[in-house]
């Protein structure tokens, strides 16, 4: 499992797909060369795409959090998946997926991310640039047990809503807007049933590992699957009874506790259906 990042790992800057892109398809030029670990370095990174001194540190580390790389670097099968089919990381189901490992609650992304995503990205709530600022500084001194500089403060809250603002970042899923002094969640449109389906074998596997079944509430609760898509309950379970259909996933629903059965555990096959690539690229 890939760490998660830290608190400043931005350096200072908001996630930027073109950029993080180019680091992608680095990695599959070095991937093709043979050329692994040690290869993908700063001065490699600077060489060969047109990335800043600072963002050949920030973004490789977006792309390690966005569950495009591992913590090699290496492509991950959604990083080759997206390489392949979508280049500049333009896809909305390419952009829920990189949301998706940014701020699930057991994901690569800083902790903080998925905090944040988890507690303020409710449809209809309004929040201030402080207010984020003030979340941050509680959560650092719970999880740290010291508080966090002002300048550390201000960079990270600045790159987490500029991420979700920026048409350059993750703007275009339309989760949030700013009004004056404030940002406003509101709802936006659903991803794919197999950017879904995607994101809960992953989800399983690293929560459920070993389950067969798990009660179906259990998605919409604050850190279920359906909080990082911003999911009603209706929403929710049209994308269930499409991996239904496609045998990925059974529903009972007969008696509460209604219950979820995972059928297949490949993601490889949600890939297909997300990008209609056939991900046979080697990982390891």
């Amino acid at each position: 499992m890939t760490p998660r990042l830290g608190l400043t790992f931005h350096r200072t800057f908001s996630l930027v797909r073109p950029a993080v892109s180019q680091v992608v398809q680095l990695a599959v030029s070095i991937r093709q060369s043979s050329i692994e670990g040690p290869g993908f370095t700063r001065e490699l990174i600077r060489e060969r795409t047109n990335l800043g001194s600072i963002y050949v540190e920030a973004m490789p580390r977006y792309a390690r959090g966005s569950g495009l790389l591992d913590d090699r670097n290496r492509l991950t099968p959604f990083g080759y998946s997206a390489s392949q089919a979508d280049k500049g990381l333009e896809s909305l189901d390419t952009q829920w997926l990189m949301h998706y490992f940014m701020s699930a609650s057991t994901g690569p992304g800083p902790l903080f991310w998925h905090e944040l995503c988890a507690t303020r990205f409710r449809v209809g709530n309004r929040f201030t640039r402080q207010e984020i600022a003030d979340d941050i500084a509680t959560l650092y001194k719970a999880t740290e047990g010291k508080s966090v500089s002002a300048s550390a403060l201000k960079s990270t809250t600045t790159i987490f809503l500029g991420t979700y603002t920026k048409s350059d970042g993750l703007g275009n899923l339309g989760i949030l807007y700013q009004d004056d002094d404030h940002y406003v969640v509101t709802q936006p449109d659903a991803p794919s049933p197999w950017v879904v389906g995607y994101a809960l074998i992953d989800d399983w596997e690293r929560r459920y590992p070993g389950r067969l079944s798990i009660n179906l509430d259990d998605l919409s609760d604050a850190r279920g699957l359906a909080s990082p898509f911003m999911l009603d309950e209706d929403t929710l379970l049209t994308a269930l009874i499409s991996l239904q259909r496609a045998g990925v996933v059974d529903l009972y629903r007969s008696a509460r506790p209604y219950q979820l059965l995972l059928l297949a555990h490949d993601r490889q096959i949600m890939l297909r259906r997300v990008y209609g690539v056939d991900d046979s690229y080697p990982t390891a």
